[in-house]
C-alpha cells in the first residue's frame, strides 16, 4: 500500500507537470491571433537621421537591424508637422483639425483631446490587450487626460515637450558643468514665438501655472497618478525608461499586449541643458555625432534592451514592431534639432523646411515594420502609410471592429506590411498644416499617388529670413517618387498643360475633403478638487511652488 500511494503521487505530479506543460502550450498564441504590438515613436527624429536612412555617423545599431531585418517604409507621413497633432492622429486614426487638437498643447492647460475620444490602448483592451506607455503624452496633462485615464494600464513619463520647463542633470563622473543659465519660464516665450505665432498653438495656452516651470516625471499604475520627480533628472531618465518598458513586457507576456513608446528623445530642451540635448553617462560624448548623437544613440539602447526582452521570452514571432517618428526635425535648433536627409525641399527658397513645414522634410518620416515571420527581412515599401494608420492597422490584426459611429481617416496598412503586391489606400492623403490655413482652411497639401500637391506652404517652427508663407492658385505640383527633394516644379498656379489631368484629379479630391472635414472643438473636462486657472499643471506640492526635487544643478 506504501509503494502504491509514492506510485500514485509520483503519477500525480508527474500529471501536473504534463498539464502545465500543455497550458503553456497554448498560452502561445499563432503569431497572427493578437499579435503584441511596439510601436517606438521618436520625437522630432528626421529622415536622415538615421543609419538606414543615410547618416554616416549616427549609431543606431538596434533601429538599423530591425531595419535591415523587416520591410522600411519610405512614404510613412506624419498625421501633423508638430507634436499635439501628430500624436491625436496616430492614437485616434483621425485628422487632428478634425478632433479639434491644436498643433501644440502647453503644459498648464486646462483641456486635451476630447475624452469621448477612443485612443489605440482603449481599442485593443476591448478584446484583452495590456497596455503601457513610456515617454511623452502630449495629449493634455490634466489627470483625466493622461494616459491611465485614456485605457493604457500603466504610463511612466514627461506628459508633454521636455523643452517645456527645466530639468535637472546630475553630472557624471569627471564632469565639472551644471546646467547652464536659463530661465524657468523660457519655453513661455520661446511657445508663444513658435507655436502660437504660427497658428500651431493658443495663446489661452501660457499661463503664470508654476506647474509649468519644471518637467514631471509621471508615472500612472492601478488607477494611481504619481510625480516621482520635480524637477526630474535627466542624467538618469533612460534608466528609468528602460526599467519600466521591460518590466511592462515581462509583467504582460502572457497576454497580448501594446507598447507605446513615444521617446521623449531626441526633442531639444529647455536653454539650460548644455547643447540643449541631453543622455545619461553611458552615453555622453559617445558619437562622433555631438550631443545629439548621444541622445539618439540612448534611445536606440532603451529599444535594444526592450527588444533582448522579447526574444528572451521568445515573444518575438508574436510581436510586430512599428517605428516612426511624430514630425521632422526642428531646422532653427541648429547641429541640435536632426536632419531632413534629402527631403530638403530645394525649390521652397530657405532651409527651414522640417518640423512645422508641410514640405517633404516635415512630414515625410524613417519608418520600419518588423515582424519575424511575416514580414520578408530585406524588404522595402514606397507605398503612402501614415500614423493615422495605426489605430485601423492594429484594429485589423487584432480582430476588434472599428467604431461604427466614428469618420476615420487612416487606413488599414496591414497588407503592405504582410505582403509585397498590396497598394496603398490613400488615394488621396491630406496633409493639414499651421492650425489656421493662412491661404482659407482646408490642407496644406496631398500625397496623390507619386505626386504631391502643395495648397500653401510655409517655413518650419521659428521662420527664417525672408521666408514667408505662399498660397498657390490652385497648386504647386512635384512628382515625389521621382523628385522627393522637391525641387522641380512640374506645375505652377495652373490646370492646364501636361498634367491638367493630374491637376483635376487633384482639385477633385480636395473638393470632397472638404466637404466631408468638419473641424471639431475642444470640451474642457470639469474642474476637479484644487484646479482652477493657474492650477492645471503637474504639480508636486503647489506649497513648495512645484519644485520638490530641488532646483536644477
Amino acid at each position: 500500500q506504501f509503494l502504491y500511494f509514492i506510485g500514485f503521487q509520483m503519477m500525480n505530479k508527474l500529471l501536473t507537470l504534463l498539464l502545465a506543460g500543455a497550458s503553456s502550450t497554448v498560452a502561445i498564441r499563432d503569431p497572427r491571433d493578437k499579435p503584441n504590438i511596439v510601436m517606438f515613436f521618436v520625437d522630432d527624429l528626421g529622415y536622415g537621421d538615421l543609419g538606414f536612412t543615410g547618416h554616416p555617423t549616427t549609431k543606431s545599431p538596434t533601429f538599423d537591424n530591425l531595419a535591415k531585418n523587416g520591410k522600411i517604409l519610405t512614404s510613412w507621413y506624419s498625421g501633423c508637422p508638430v507634436c499635439s497633432g501628430s500624436r491625436s492622429a496616430l492614437m485616434t486614426g483621425r485628422q487632428f483639425v478634425r478632433l479639434g487638437v491644436p498643433g501644440v498643447f502647453g503644459p498648464t492647460v486646462d483641456d486635451g483631446l476630447n475624452l469621448n475620444e477612443t485612443v489605440v490602448a482603449k481599442q485593443l483592451a476591448k478584446v484583452g490587450y495590456k497596455s503601457a506607455i513610456m515617454g511623452k503624452w502630449h495629449l493634455g496633462q490634466r489627470e483625466m487626460y493622461l494616459p491611465g485615464s485614456r485605457g493604457f494600464d500603466r504610463y511612466l513619463g514627461i506628459p508633454y515637450s521636455d523643452d517645456m520647463g527645466e530639468a535637472r542633470a546630475t553630472p557624471c563622473k569627471g564632469e565639472n558643468y551644471s546646467v547652464v543659465g536659463g530661465s524657468k519660464g523660457d519655453w513661455k516665450s520661446d511657445f508663444l514665438e513658435a507655436y502660437v505665432s504660427q497658428g500651431y498653438a493658443r495663446v489661452s495656452d501660457v499661463s503664470d501655472d508654476p506647474g509649468g516651470d519644471y518637467l514631471p516625471l509621471v508615472h500612472q499604475q492601478n488607477g494611481t497618478t504619481t510625480i516621482l520627480h520635480q524637477p526630474l533628472d535627466f542624467t538618469t531618465l533612460a534608466q528609468s525608461y528602460r526599467d519600466f518598458a521591460v518590466s511592462a513586457v515581462k509583467d504582460f507576456q502572457h497576454d497580448p499586449f501594446f507598447l507605446y513608446m513615444p521617446f521623449s528623445h531626441v526633442h531639444t530642451t529647455a536653454a539650460d541643458q548644455p547643447e540643449m540635448q541631453y543622455a545619461g553617462c553611458a552615453f555622453k560624448n559617445t558619437t562622433k555625432r555631438g550631443m545629439f548623437g548621444d541622445a539618439l544613440a540612448e534611445a536606440d539602447w532603451i529599444a535594444s534592451n526592450v527588444m533582448e526582452t522579447i526574444n528572451e521570452l521568445g515573444l518575438e514571432n508574436n510581436t510586430l514592431v512599428l517605428f516612426s517618428s511624430d514630425n521632422g526635425p526642428w531646422m532653427s535648433r541648429g547641429k541640435s534639432g536632426g536632419s531632413t536627409g534629402l527631403f530638403y525641399g530645394r525649390s521652397a527658397g530657405y532651409w527651414n523646411v522640417g518640423k512645422g513645414s508641410t514640405w517633404e522634410g516635415g512630414v515625410r518620416e524613417p519608418a520600419f515594420a518588423y515582424w519575424p515571420g511575416q514580414i520578408t527581412p530585406g524588404s522595402r515599401s514606397a507605398e503612402v502609410v501614415s500614423s493615422l494608420d495605426l489605430f485601423p492597422t492594429v484594429s485589423k490584426l487584432a480582430g476588434v471592429p472599428l467604431p461604427q459611429d466614428v469618420t476615420f481617416d487612416g487606413k488599414d496598412m496591414s497588407g503592405i506590411l504582410l505582403t509585397n503586391t498590396s497598394k496603398s489606400s490613400h488615394e488621396s492623403l491630406f496633409l493639414y498644416g499651421h492650425g489656421t490655413n493662412r491661404c482659407g482652411t482646408g490642407p496644406f497639401a496631398v500625397r496623390h499617388g507619386k505626386y504631391k500637391a502643395h495648397f500653401a506652404t510655409g517655413p518650419g517652427i521659428f521662420g527664417c529670413d525672408g521666408c514667408t508663407p505662399i498660397c498657390y492658385s490652385p497648386l504647386l505640383l512635384f512628382n515625389v517618387e521621382e523628385d522627393p527633394t522637391e525641387a522641380y516644379p512640374l506645375a505652377v498656379n495652373t490646370t492646364t498643360g501636361e498634367y491638367a489631368d493630374v491637376i483635376a484629379e487633384i482639385m477633385a479630391a480636395k473638393k470632397r475633403e472638404s466637404e466631408t472635414m468638419y473641424y471639431g472643438t475642444l470640451i474642457k473636462a470639469p474642474d476637479q478638487p484644487g484646479e482652477g486657472p493657474n492650477r492645471y499643471g503637474v504639480c508636486c506640492d503647489r506649497s513648495k511652488n512645484c519644485d520638490c526635487d530641488g532646483p536644477p544643478t
